[in-house]
């Protein structure tokens, strides 16, 4: 559960950032919790409809798609929690000053990570292009992009819907990692 009591404190930028990453963490929480329970909800729905012979396709490839969905949820949601899996073996090792040093690397790490996959989601998603073009199917014919177009297979939707979830990870992930560089850091 996320603790939005330590969020409280004076105006400002850093206050602020705080307390929107916690709002984000609250949110995101809730909805990977609501996309989990719907994922369970199919598959039993499915397991019930196979056992009375009448199968039913399409949930199989919804659920793998809320997997999908609720993982980067709820990898974000481990990013402002500090609760990714990480192997702390040298981390332990160190002294606290450097013990410091080393988490604020690894937030830098992580800050041009979030960096580099923002420049790749705009590069794929070309959101300019795509919605200036006349049409989303010249646009996939011009540039050879087909996000837009591409559909699931069972369902009949297009993918672009379930791979949106990429840039509010991008978005939440960078807000959670600059929200870690506003909290007090000092040397233990």
């Amino acid at each position: 559960m996320v603790d939005m009591s330590d969020t409280t404190g004076t105006t400002g930028v850093r206050p602020a950032l705080k307390r929107l990453s916690a709002a984000i963490a609250w949110a995101e929480a809730r909805f990977a919790g609501l996309v989990i329970l719907v994922i369970l909800c199919l598959l039993l729905t499915n397991v019930v409809s196979r056992a009375m012979g009448v199968p039913l396709i399409w949930t199989d490839e919804l659920a793998i798609y809320l997997i999908a969905v609720a993982a980067f949820a709820g990898a974000s949601l481990g990013l402002r929690n500090r609760q990714h899996i990480a192997v702390t073996l040298l981390q332990d090792a160190l002294p606290d000053t450097q013990r410091y040093r080393m988490t604020v690397a690894v937030d830098v790490v992580l800050l041009a990570i979030f960096g580099f996959l923002a420049w790749m989601l705009w590069t794929w998603f070309d959101p300019v292009n795509a919605f200036t073009a006349d049409s989303l199917k010249a646009y996939s014919r011009a540039s050879f992009n087909f996000i837009y177009q591409e559909p699931t297979t069972t369902l009949g939707i297009r993918k672009v819907w379930f791979w949106l979830i990429l840039p509010v990870f991008c978005i939440t992930g960078l807000i959670h990692v600059l929200s870690t560089f506003a909290e007090e850091k000092e040397p233990i």
